[in-house]
């Protein structure tokens, strides 16, 4: 299986903060994460993150997660890391 990762940044509005979001879709989908950062302010939440698993995985954790409310944006890769 060929492994690929992905760097997404996650908004998740007031109804999907108290949600196990990630935990669900890495049982259903067996993707891999490492939040990078994350925050809750006002009710709503923000988190980037990278995501590993095949394309196809991935895809279908992303498409999960936009069913559960989640608004889910690529983050391009910083040159200075």
């Amino acid at each position: 299986m060929d492994r690929h990762e992905v760097r997404l940044h996650l908004t998740f509005p007031a109804g999907a903060v108290t949600r196990p979001v990630l935990y669900e879709v890495v049982k259903e989908f067996d993707v891999a994460f490492n939040i990078r950062r994350a925050d809750i302010q006002n009710g709503t939440g923000t988190m980037d993150l990278a995501l590993t698993g095949t394309h196809k995985q991935i895809e279908d954790a992303i498409k999960a997660m936009t069913g559960m409310g989640v608004q889910v944006s690529p983050i391009e890769r910083n040159v200075i890391e």
